[in-house]
């Protein structure tokens, strides 16, 4: 079965798109293969990597863009792929990345496929400090924060109102909340907490004791 999680990242947002990849794979059974192509840096010399996290499989580059997948894992494994003669520079999702995918879903054993990498040489996250990781279609903002909720301050807004549900926070009115990810959230009941205050993936956040 082949599952399409999403084509509608924006460009270049290698730090989104890692929240995203794990958000949207962590509930896979282990053996599921994840193929996952936000590469900017693409013929550069940042690594090509196949790597095996909880049991399931990613393939992508080593930007920054398995980040979160690393962070959550409890066992992980990883090799570097190398680039096939005559692969193209500009295009090695197709060339590089989808045939390593296919021959992990043949059943390939991850050593089979290049040299390995520690874990710690991985490329980290892009972005660090608390930041907002995702925007949803509703607008809601996806922070890297975990709980307690609490008061925030971000785009130069202090978030005072905590709920635990958009129907027992006030209308119009930024909220802070746990997600159902896990992380926190800011939220604006009946409205979008991006346009309400103003900001959007990469904007830095602070508790609001210390800023």
């Amino acid at each position: 079965m082949l599952v399409d999680v999403t084509h509608s990242l924006e460009p270049f947002a290698i730090d989104s798109a890692s929240f995203v990849l794990w958000a949207g794979t962590r509930h896979f059974e282990p053996g599921s293969v994840h193929l996952a192509v936000v590469d900017p840096g693409v013929g550069t010399a940042r690594r090509a990597l196949a790597l095996s996290a909880d049991g399931r499989f990613y393939v992508g580059p080593d930007n920054g863009l398995f980040a979160v997948v690393v962070e959550e894992a409890q066992s992980i494994s990883a090799v570097e792929l190398q680039r096939p003669p005559g692969a193209s520079p500009t295009f090695e999702g197709r060339d590089l990345f989808a045939p390593s995918a296919a021959r992990l879903s043949r059943g390939e054993a991850l050593e089979s496929l290049g040299s390995k990498v520690e874990i710690s040489a991985l490329a980290p996250a892009v972005a660090s400090g608390p930041r907002v990781v995702w925007v949803d279609r509703f607008g809601n903002l996806v922070l890297s924060l975990r709980p307690p909720v609490r008061p925030l301050r971000l785009g130069g807004v202090l978030v005072e109102e905590l709920a635990r549900t958009f129907g027992e926070a006030p209308p119009g009115i930024p909220f802070c909340y746990e997600g159902s990810m896990g992380r926190l959230e800011i939220g604006v009941r009946n409205g979008r907490a991006d346009s309400v205050i103003g900001v959007g993936v990469g904007a830095r956040v602070e508790d609001s004791e210390t800023s």
